[in-house]
């Protein structure tokens, strides 16, 4: 039975997540425990193992991308789902970047949180043509062009590209970028959406391996300089 553990902003917000999780269609779901702080979640994580923790991008005491960075040192990682009232916000990329797995857009009474909390725990993920287009410029990547994106081999193709990016996630981060669906970008690469977002949820453990190099770069920069 997959635990979560939910971060909201306000009391309502919370209670409505909770009620979601605990009705019929999520019964073989738990709630191990809820915060509105992030003071409190640190407590809370002490004493329970979430497998999914679902926060609110900006929250009372701070932000979700703090919150992605201090669960890097956990024994074991609960996966990262961040509510955001859209998809293109910086601080959604910068989030995700720094270690969140998957995002939900919070706009739909709750719909959209049951099915990407289905789709985390599954491995499936999905990802906007702007979420897309940054994590190419974060790889310093153009993107393919789409004949040559769209052919069948260009699913398969696992040329490394930079910091070990496959060229097949090049190509699937460009398709999205100009502005195709998951679905169809299955039928082109003659597989099921579903096996897409399970790529897309690959590419973000990926993309935060390239934030922890970028995070270390500042800190020794920032030492140099004081030493200097």
């Amino acid at each position: 039975m997959p635990a979560v553990f939910l971060l909201r902003r306000c009391a309502s917000s919370l209670q409505k997540a909770q009620d979601l999780l605990t009705g019929s269609g999520m019964a073989d779901w738990s709630v191990c425990g809820s915060a509105m702080r992030l003071r409190e979640t640190r407590e809370a994580l002490a004493g329970c193992a979430p497998d999914i923790i679902a926060c609110d991008l900006s929250l009372l005491d701070g932000r979700a991308l703090q919150l992605a960075q201090s669960l890097r040192g956990l024994p074991r990682r609960p996966q990262l789902l961040l509510l955001a009232p859209m998809a293109d916000e910086l601080a959604l990329f910068e989030a995700l970047r720094l270690g969140a797995n998957g995002y939900c857009i919070d706009a739909d009474r709750g719909v959209n949180l049951l099915l990407d909390l289905r789709k985390l725990d599954a491995g499936r993920a999905t990802m906007s043509p702007a979420i897309a287009r940054q994590i190419l410029d974060a790889y310093g990547l153009g993107r393919s062009s789409l004949d040559e994106a769209l052919a069948p081999e260009a699913s398969q193709d696992v040329t490394p590209m930079a910091h070990g990016l496959p060229r097949a996630e090049q190509h699937l981060l460009s398709l999205l970028a100009h502005g195709l669906l998951g679905v169809e970008i299955a039928a082109r690469w003659d597989m099921t959406p579903a096996d897409v977002e399970r790529r897309l949820w690959r590419v973000y453990p990926r993309l935060h391996r390239l934030g922890v190099c970028a995070a270390g770069h500042v800190a020794r920069a920032g030492a140099s300089c004081g030493a200097s």
